[in-house]
């Protein structure tokens, strides 16, 4: 009898665990009604969750789906994925049941690429919240793991249980597997085994039955101390991005990021506050980490660079580090743009061969004057263009106009620009050629051109 309530109190606890995390995520005006979808492996953690989302549906507002990604690794797969469609019709909650083709040759082994796999399945389909089923033993996994790959603050930050930049929910987190396990069989819970879960080769696997047991025998409470300790260094690495914002510049960690690093500054900074301030940097622009070498290597460069037009650092396939005016900027690389010449119809926005866009609004007595009859032009350059700025001053080079003003060099390679006839007519966020210009009472065409 007290075992049965023992149960009961756990089932009862777990469900307004998640319901208290659930009320207050969508306490926020713009979570109105959610569309959440479960990622459902079918296994226990998130046939637990299932159920309780499912129970919830009468208390809170929100929408449910789930998605089984079916990774065909086990010869078990297809029974998985009947066994997640059976559970979810009896729940009445839409299931989606995603193939992917997993590398089993990638360099980065079968654990993450699976993962990615998964996640790039789940952030296809059009959600407010992805909601996963990791809970307090899988965080107190991803510490050691990050541990034994000499991971930093943030690595050793573990998952977070409300991650909004990538719309993920961990309801789960602060839960031990204990008392999933009592749940499920409390609610007469089926799930399924995978197999692979004890294959000790695979890292993961390898923490959670050689590692782990031997410390809960010494330490029964080690799953949550662990935890604790990594919401811990998850406050330290917040204020390391607080410390970075303000190192970038920002007065205070709520104002808008600046796209740039001010290399005076950065200059200024302790050798510990620029590699955080670089590493968060990267991050922001969405840069895979460096290795501790390759980040002194860059944090050299920066220090050392003669000018800094010197600095050119290649930090992935499609991006580098520039150096203009004082400061360092992430370049996209842009594929080299074929001639182009295109007829402006008049539209607000024009989407360029490159992917970057011209965006046409009209103000008085701003901008390009366009008498009636003239057509407009975009182009690429070409080459010996002459622009005139200023009334009762000689035309110049584009090339030297180009040079006078505050547009970084990578930009006045791909700059697309606005001619009327064969007149060079107006260039993007410079302005129009002077005989061109609207007068005070005249409405005039300004046009901004968006490269990033």
């Amino acid at each position: 009898m007290a075992n049965s309530k023992k149960l009961a109190n756990k089932r009862a606890s777990i469900l307004s665990q998640v319901q208290q995390f659930l009320a207050d995520v969508f306490a926020q005006p713009k979570h109105t009604n959610p569309r959440l979808l479960l990622g459902f492996s079918g296994g226990l953690d998130s046939t637990v969750l299932l159920h309780i989302l499912a129970t919830l549906r009468a208390e809170l507002p929100f929408q449910l789906s789930a998605m089984h990604v079916h990774h065909g690794l086990s010869k078990n797969a297809d029974a998985w994925a009947s066994f997640c469609e059976t559970t979810c019709r009896e729940l009445n909650i839409p299931l989606q049941i995603q193939k992917v083709i997993v590398d089993k040759k990638s360099s980065l082994g079968v654990e993450a690429t699976a993962r990615n796999a998964r996640y790039t399945a789940l952030n296809e389909v059009e959600a407010d919240f992805i909601c996963l089923a990791q809970h307090q033993n899988d965080q107190a996994e991803t510490l050691l793991l990050q541990l034994a790959r000499g991971a930093g603050v943030k690595g050793l930050a573990g998952m977070a249980a409300v991650d909004l930049q990538r719309r993920l929910l961990r309801p789960l987190l602060h839960v031990g597997r204990a008392a999933l396990e009592a749940y499920a069989k409390q609610n007469q819970l089926s799930w399924i085994e995978d197999e692979s879960n004890d294959d000790t080769h695979f890292d993961r696997n390898f923490m959670r039955h050689e590692v782990l047991p031997p410390l809960q025998k010494r330490y029964p409470a080690i799953a949550q101390t662990l935890s604790r300790s990594a919401e811990n260094l998850a406050e330290a690495s917040a204020l390391l991005d607080d410390l970075a914002q303000i190192d970038a510049g920002n007065e205070t960690p709520s104002q808008k990021i600046s796209p740039k690093i001010n290399l005076d500054l950065f200059k200024n900074l302790s050798a510990a506050r620029q590699a955080n301030l670089m590493r968060w940097w990267l991050a922001k622009n969405q840069i895979g980490m460096p290795s501790a070498q390759q980040l002194q290597q860059i944090l050299q460069q920066f220090l050392h660079a003669k000018t800094d037009t010197a600095i050119k650092i290649k930090v992935s396939a499609s991006q580098t580090l520039r150096g203009f005016q004082g400061s360092a900027f992430v370049v996209q690389a842009y594929a080299e743009a074929a001639a182009m010449n295109v007829l402006w119809q008049g539209e607000a926005e024009v989407v360029l061969p490159d992917c970057s866009r011209l965006i046409f609004s009209q103000k008085a007595g701003e901008g390009l004057a366009l008498p009636q009859g003239n057509k407009l032009r975009i182009k690429n350059r070409e080459g010996g263009e002459r622009f005139r700025p200023e009334l009762g001053r000689p035309s110049r080079t584009l090339k030297y106009v180009l040079q006078s003003s505050a547009m970084p060099p990578w930009q006045r390679e791909q700059l697309p620009l606005i001619f009327m006839d064969e007149t060079l007519a107006y260039i993007p966020n410079l302005g129009a050629t002077a005989e061109l210009q609207a007068k005070p009472h005249e409405m005039g065409c300004v046009i901004t051109w968006v490269c990033s």
